[in-house]
């Protein structure tokens, strides 16, 4: 048998390593995610905070983005004081959870039974005592490791797979129009803001980037995977590590840039100064470098005082009142533009997404 020379050793000892990868990678790709299926997209009925004056009903609906048994998706209203005595329409502003959270994740912060205190610093709480103006507030499970992405077929979990991940589909297709058609909300730009802590500032940076004319103004508290999904997403997570290119914030900002400009969509980005988690993966200080680059307006707060860790309770309780002003000011800027007030037509007419017709779930959800 013929002598191996060490270049034919290192080729082979290559070979080996990315065969080696390649089999984690399968491995990893093959496994059973997420573990809990039944509550990926549900939590179903749990304690709400009830001693305010506004109101928080869980609501549910079937998505057609999902597969069943496991396609029901969960999602908590918050609606103000003055919602059920008059016909007010409201504007609307959709917080998206980080990672491992579900809908009820934000009142994990807070104590429910002081959760609509003034002092509390929970975002309901300050429209419910009158220190800022009235909205309505969805808090949205956008499944607990999903990114807020639509996955391919790489994994496990793309849309051919049994338990489809979908996070952008059930968001812009399920749960938006479901409030639109069930809430007195004002159903356009003019009205609609989204945020999100951890991985849901990335949710809330990746579908108002990818959808600026359909969101007003987004905030992105302690932003994290833009570029990668780092291992606080678990050891089990099918997609850990650098993303591919079309799934990077970049590169969503890339290709977006002229359509966020011409939109005049309002940025807002905040890191905690002791929030030891903010920014991994690539988060807001690389995209603010990007955002300077493309010549599109922000603000970024890269050393919040009042934040000693990864907290979303934390950072609403810093700078929350900000962020609402933040919204309503764009609100404001976006609604006086208009030539004429905004009427809207019944829930079987709403078309508020081009090229998207109403999902059939939208009257098949319910609210308790």
């Amino acid at each position: 048998m013929p002598q191996l020379t060490k270049a034919c050793l290192f080729s082979l000892f290559a070979l080996f390593g990315i065969l080696t990868l390649t089999a984690t990678w399968s491995a990893q790709a093959g496994g059973s995610f997420p573990p809990n299926p039944s509550n990926y997209w549900n939590m179903g009925q749990m304690p709400l905070p009830s001693n305010g004056n506004g109101d928080i009903e869980h609501c549910t609906l079937a998505s057609n983005n999902l597969k069943t048994p496991n396609n029901v998706v969960g999602f908590n209203v918050y609606t103000p004081p003055s919602y059920n005595s008059g016909s007010q329409r409201y504007p609307v502003i959709y917080l998206l959870h980080g990672v491992n959270g579900n809908e009820y994740n934000y009142f994990n912060g807070f104590n429910n039974n002081t959760f609509f205190n003034s002092n509390s610093g929970s975002l309901p709480s300050r429209i419910d005592n009158g220190l800022a103006d009235e909205a309505i507030i969805v808090f949205v499970n956008g499944g607990a490791g999903s990114f807020y992405d639509d996955w391919d077929n790489s994994t496990n979990n793309g849309p051919n797979s049994s338990f489809p991940i979908m996070a952008e589909s059930v968001i812009m297709e399920d749960v938006i129009p479901f409030i639109d058609a069930n809430f007195r909300t004002i159903a356009s730009r003019n009205g609609r803001a989204i945020e999100g802590f951890s991985m849901g500032a990335r949710g809330a940076i990746k579908l108002a980037f990818t959808y600026p004319d359909q969101f007003c103004s987004t905030i992105a508290y302690s932003g994290a995977a833009y570029e990668e999904i780092p291992n606080s997403a678990g050891p089990d997570h099918p997609r850990l590590g650098e993303l591919p290119t079309a799934y990077k914030i970049s590169t969503i900002t890339a290709n977006n840039a002229a359509s966020i400009r011409s939109n005049a969509l309002q940025i807002r980005m905040v890191d905690g100064v002791g929030d030891g988690a903010a920014g991994q993966g690539g988060g807001n200080d690389d995209l603010s470098a990007q955002l300077n680059s493309l010549g599109i307006g922000y603000e970024f707060v890269p050393n919040q005082s009042g934040v000693s860790s990864h907290s979303w309770a934390q950072y609403h309780q810093a700078t929350g009142a900000y962020g609402l002003n933040f919204h309503f000011q764009c609100f404001a800027a976006a609604q006086s533009v208009l030539s004429a007030p905004i009427i809207m037509g019944t829930a079987d007419e709403f078309t508020y997404l081009p090229l998207v017709v109403k999902p059939a779930p939208v009257s098949a959800g319910s609210c308790n």
